[in-house]
């Protein structure tokens, strides 16, 4: 296991997640107030549309209790266009697990994955109970797939992104994909 299990994302709409930075650049800095302003959200979400936002590299870590931050990334990207986020959420998605992880099983998987094997494949990098990755599983594909680097086809998910080298080893947190 490579990654804890907050690690892989519970937040569904990956343009909500990106509106988290915006929220912050604006000075919403507790969990309601981000959760508020990126659509009537609840406590919860706001709390998983932020740690959203943390595993993309757009929000800092910080200690329990501390307001975020956001990391140079963080900043340029609140101030940018949408055509330019989808360039750095595309550019994200292809660096970053678990969503790098599961870009590189469905590249080594030429009749695509099933939801199940998206959510094996999170398994091997964090601690997930099944229905857990199960339903995770669906997250990292819907972010994937409204960014156009995935496409759902029969019941499988389809690699549709830049044409990129393969690796040569097995999908990890280790950086197989830059």
């Amino acid at each position: 296991m490579l990654l804890d299990t907050a690690d892989i994302p519970q937040a569904d709409q990956i343009w909500d997640v990106a509106r988290v930075p915006e929220a912050i650049d604006r000075g919403r800095l507790t969990t309601e107030a981000i959760a508020e302003y990126i659509g009537m959200k609840v406590l919860r979400q706001g709390h998983y549309y932020t740690q959203a936002a943390r595993i993309l590299g757009l929000v800092a870590e910080g200690e329990p209790g501390d307001d975020p931050q956001l990391t140079i990334l963080g900043r340029s990207f609140a101030r940018s266009n949408r055509a330019e986020q989808r360039t750095y959420l595309r550019r994200l998605l292809l660096q970053r697990d678990p969503m790098r992880a599961v870009i590189v099983a469905m590249r080594m998987a030429p009749a695509g994955l099933e939801r199940t094997a998206v959510a094996q494949v999170l398994q091997g990098l964090a601690p997930l109970a099944d229905s857990t990755a199960y339903r995770r599983a669906q997250t990292v594909a819907a972010w994937l797939t409204a960014v156009d680097l995935a496409d759902w086809r029969d019941g499988r998910l389809f690699y549709t992104g830049p044409d990129l080298p393969m690796p040569s080893s097995t999908p990890s947190a280790s950086g197989l994909i830059s």
